[in-house]
């Protein structure tokens, strides 16, 4: 006899939910819509889904889809309810830029992040070290910034490289439709362009040959806001995005931009004046929110690190994803902007899970525990900030990840337990996320993910080191 609910993620509402009979499923299973709330019935003849709405009933779907990898292709005869997602906004991010991922590694990503409730990828395409999709009007993007020189292999040159065709782009975007993802495309802007700037150094503030970087870091060189070569190369980068990915975001990046060259740069100076802009700051709140409308009139949406608020202000359709702990998150609400989670400490999937040098992690580490202990409700804030959190995503940097199955190591089980506070908000439940670690062990051992075997509470003295602020 299985207890149904200490297995599947995120956690069903329904509480002990015995199956002591299996069936091999012989149809389709049946969807109701427009319930007034969401369940799972199997019996030896048939398999029903009622939900409140077509994308709760998705994961009614994704259920049945993990039951049937646990009990080897067969359903247990059983009947419970889930919860309604408490987040619209149900992400994880991936960087294709420092490693690059085959469009076979990314759709086994999102097949299991789907199957466990999440409905966002967010896809981080330029940075520094390679630029990953191609413009028409411009071949250095794939000739020189997709490319890079790897200092590993001493004496021996050696060019790393990567770029998905449009052919690639529209596969995973219609892999991911099927599952019920939404693909969110990403330029980074004004920072994070050296491998942009490698091609087109004609964009940038002092004009100087540079090559895509291989080191990781943050880089002075930087776009020219007073480039209006540079703006029309931008506006063909958010039309091949629209053209692509049908969803309504499109995130410009915005993080860790250096001032120096602005703040030397005569054409910046003159703008800076000409636009009545104080300093630096200000002139980045005015290349994010001239981007920001050439994102709107296009129909589409425009996203941005957290450092965007940095200016006193932006555009007031910018969404807000705050990484740099959960200030930003209370500044951007308190402006009225939307904003998602993504605190470093805690959701940030590329960091380890201990101390321990063995530990493919960077930049410190966090456990399970302190994933789930990441207050995506933020019932700090008043009603009207915390209408404005869409919910969350956890991110994967790849500086230290160099293939598909390092990545899932970092990722799980972290994301099943995400999982759990994206669908739950605050009725979320510790405890029976404990009660299902064998399952989701099971579950990945089925599945052929590398799964993490790090404790899951350890080093909880030390918490404090990683809260965020």
């Amino acid at each position: 006899m299985q207890y149904i609910d200490r297995l599947l993620t995120p956690q069903i509402a329904s509480k002990d939910v015995k199956a002591d009979k299996t069936v091999k499923p012989s149809g389709e299973p049946r969807f109701i819509t427009g319930q007034n709330c969401n369940s799972v019935t199997i019996t030896e003849d048939s398999v029903v889904i009622r939900a409140v709405s077509a994308e709760t009933a998705v994961q009614g779907r994704n259920y049945l889809r993990q039951l049937s990898v646990l009990f080897d292709g067969q359903l247990p005869v059983c009947s419970f309810e889930y919860a309604s997602p408490a987040f619209p906004y149900r992400g994880f991010h991936l960087d294709v830029c420092r490693h690059f991922f085959s469009v076979e590694e990314i759709k086994r990503l999102v097949d299991i992040m789907s199957m466990a409730g999440y409905n966002i990828f967010h896809w981080h395409l330029t940075d520094d070290q390679g630029w990953r999709f191609e413009v028409e009007g411009y071949p250095l993007l794939k000739h020189i910034a997709s490319k890079r020189d790897n200092g590993e292999y001493i004496n021996v040159p050696y060019s790393y490289c990567g770029i998905y065709s449009d052919d690639d782009l529209r596969s995973v975007v219609s892999f991911c439709a099927e599952r019920g993802v939404t693909v969110i495309p990403e330029v980074e802007t004004p920072g994070h362009a050296t491998a942009l700037l490698a091609a087109y150094p004609q964009f940038g503030c002092t004009g100087r040959s540079l090559d895509v970087e291989r080191r990781w870091g943050i880089f002075k060189d930087v776009l020219n806001p007073a480039s209006e070569e540079l703006w029309v190369f931008l506006d063909k980068v958010i039309q091949k995005f629209v053209s692509i990915f049908p969803g309504p975001y499109i995130h410009i990046g915005g993080d860790e931009c250096s001032r120096d060259q602005w703040n030397a740069n005569a054409q910046c100076q003159a703008l800076m004046k000409a636009q009545g802009l104080k300093d630096a700051d200000e002139l980045q709140g005015w290349f994010t929110t001239r981007i920001a409308k050439m994102v709107s009139s296009y129909g589409k949406r425009a996203m941005g690190w957290d450092e965007v608020v940095d200016a006193p202000e932006i555009d007031k359709s910018v969404v807000v994803m705050s990484w740099r702990g959960l200030n930003g998150a209370r500044v951007a609400s308190a402006r009225g902007h939307h904003v998602v989670l993504c605190p470093q400490s805690g959701l940030y999937f590329d960091r380890g899970y201990t101390g321990d040098s063995f530990e493919p992690k960077q930049w410190g580490s966090f456990t399970v525990r302190d994933t789930f202990d990441v207050d995506l409700t933020m019932e700090e804030l008043p009603p009207e900030q915390r209408k404005l959190v869409l919910g969350a995503q956890c991110n994967i940097w790849t500086e230290r990840i160099s293939s598909g199955r390092l990545a899932e190591y970092m990722m799980f089980p972290r994301a099943f337990v995400l999982a759990d506070s994206l669908w739950l908000g605050k009725n979320k439940d510790w405890d029976r996320v404990v009660l299902r670690r064998e399952a989701m062990k099971e579950l990945c051992w089925k599945m052929d993910i590398v799964c993490s075997p790090a404790a899951w509470d350890a080093g909880r003295e030390a918490e404090d080191q990683w809260k965020c602020v």
